[in-house]
């Protein structure tokens, strides 16, 4: 794992410049390096199929134990890997048609959700048709090494060698389909390092993502064993955002399985229609001198000082994030917005903030987010086709305060098993939390552990308010007793 790793940092800048470059040549000659004389002769890709045991193979099943990161990627307790919380997945079965392509897998799980209620049983599914063609679903079949070599040999790949840590790797590149290409346009990137036994251990692609911009996606494979013939790896595993977010152990395998149909077979339940209806035109109200809630998505709130205003989460979405911004700008013209206070970094608390970093404001949050939310703010956005950010951030550690003559933010760090990143806005003057993920349990249920965590803090420290305002809207006023009563004061 450490020698993949190492991989990603010494060749992630290289090939991902020649993955924009729009051919294969230029992917070859960026990461390359010419063998010495004396190491045997680069392999051929027939030879690489032949060494998996792949010549005759159109199809494919294994199966064993998976595991998936715990909550789901950018969901996790702390921002930056490594993960350690992960959930099982047990019966794990994944069937993959070389020929369509697509894939199936299912399995059993036992997890509790995002808000620690009591875990429950539930059914794994990763389906792939033929009829999805979005890369970022696609690729699943193209990370793995019998779907790489198939993409290979339909891809007119190019093989080279490169050197990581003292040993040589041949590389094998292609590039996706002519009609198959980014939203700038760009053709997608693939890369596979085959060791000296010709067996791939591992291939990394890149996919746009709105948040993330041109987001690594590596697989890694070790513990080969041989399947009647058939080379599969026992110990799989996915990484994004530098770190594991999926892995499977692999018990058993085999080729062109008889029953392909039946494994592949799978009916998605029924889902539910409904539409809501036309979205309020007058969402911002002005709570308190200087103070102005947006509302009709994740509230977010805008805070006047003298010469700025500090905006308080940023939406679920990046429209949303443009929403924002622009009924703040609306409410409050003509002052700029110099910070935006990010409360935690899962997914749906960031994805609003790249309107706010393309307009300059500065990131508040935790500083246990900052290394991973510079990370994936600064990658290059070339498969979006936009221009790459700056984004500029404060760390906040204890309590951080933004105040001047007019106005104060008490910023709480407030560590909880929901994440060890989490800042709770306090306006003393107006009395008022703005909180998120702190949802207060209905009448007669007991709250969940962060919960209590937010309620022994505001004891304990004897942190001031009366109302309790939350991001995900409660439907009637809450107040500091409230939330005070959770742990029975």
């Amino acid at each position: 794992m450490d020698r993949s790793r190492h991989l990603l940092s010494l060749m992630a800048v290289s090939v991902l410049l020649a993955s924009c470059g729009g051919s294969t040549e230029e992917s070859t000659t960026a990461t390359s390096t010419a063998p010495p004389a004396a190491m045997a002769a680069t392999p051929s890709l027939d030879e690489v199929i032949n060494a998996m045991g792949m010549a005759d193979v159109d199809s494919l099943t294994f199966s064993g134990s998976a595991w998936r990161i715990r909550n789901s990627f950018r969901q996790t307790l702390r921002a930056s890997p490594p993960w350690p919380d992960r959930d099982e997945i047990t019966n794990f079965v994944r069937t993959i048609d070389l020929n369509q392509p697509a894939s199936f897998a299912r399995g059993d799980t036992f997890a509790s959700n995002l808000f620690l209620d009591p875990p429950v049983a539930g059914t794994y599914i990763q389906n792939i048709p033929a009829t999805q063609t979005s890369w970022g679903q696609q690729l699943e079949i193209w990370l793995t090494p019998w779907g790489f070599l198939q993409g290979a040999e339909n891809n007119a790949a190019s093989i080279s060698t490169t050197m990581m840590d003292g040993e040589e790797y041949t590389m094998i590149s292609w590039m996706s389909p002519e009609g198959q290409t980014a939203p700038s346009g760009l053709r997608y990137t693939v890369n596979g390092y085959v060791n000296d036994d010709n067996l791939v251990t591992m291939i990394e692609t890149w996919v746009e993502d709105a948040f993330m911009g041109d987001m690594h996606v590596v697989g890694v494979y070790s513990d080969y064993e041989s399947f009647n013939g058939l080379m599969v790896p026992t110990v799989i595993e996915q990484q994004r955002g530098g770190g594991g977010i999926f892995g499977v152990e692999v018990e058993a395998a085999a080729a062109n399985p008889a029953d392909l149909v039946a494994l592949m077979d799978y009916t998605p339940p029924a889902g539910g229609g409904g539409g809501g209806g036309a979205a309020p035109t007058d969402i911002t109200q002005m709570i308190a001198d200087g103070v102005y809630l947006v509302t009709a998505g994740y509230q977010s709130m805008a805070v006047e000082f003298s010469d700025h205003i500090v905006v308080l989460e940023s939406g679920q979405s990046e429209a949303r994030g443009e929403q924002i911004l622009a009924e703040v700008k609306a409410a409050v013209p003509g002052k700029p917005i110099r910070y935006v206070v990010n409360s935690h970094p899962h997914s749906d608390h960031t994805a609003g903030l790249i309107p706010f970093v393309r307009e300059g404001a500065t990131i508040v949050t935790h500083a246990n987010n900052v290394d991973f939310l510079e990370m994936a703010l600064s990658t290059p956005r070339t498969l979006l086709g936009e221009e790459s950010m700056n984004p500029q951030f404060m760390g906040i550690e204890g309590v951080g305060v933004l105040e001047d003559d007019t106005m104060r933010i008490d910023l709480h760090s407030v560590p909880n098993l929901h994440t060890d990143g989490m800042l709770v806005p306090v306006l003393p003057q107006q009395g008022i939390m703005f909180q998120a993920d702190f949802t207060l349990p209905v009448a007669g249920a007991q709250a969940n552990p962060f919960v209590v965590t937010l309620a022994n803090y505001v004891a304990d420290n004897d942190v001031q308010f009366e109302q309790y305002i939350a991001v995900h809207a409660a439907a009637t006023p809450q107040t500091r007793a409230d939330l005070l009563a959770t742990i029975g004061e």
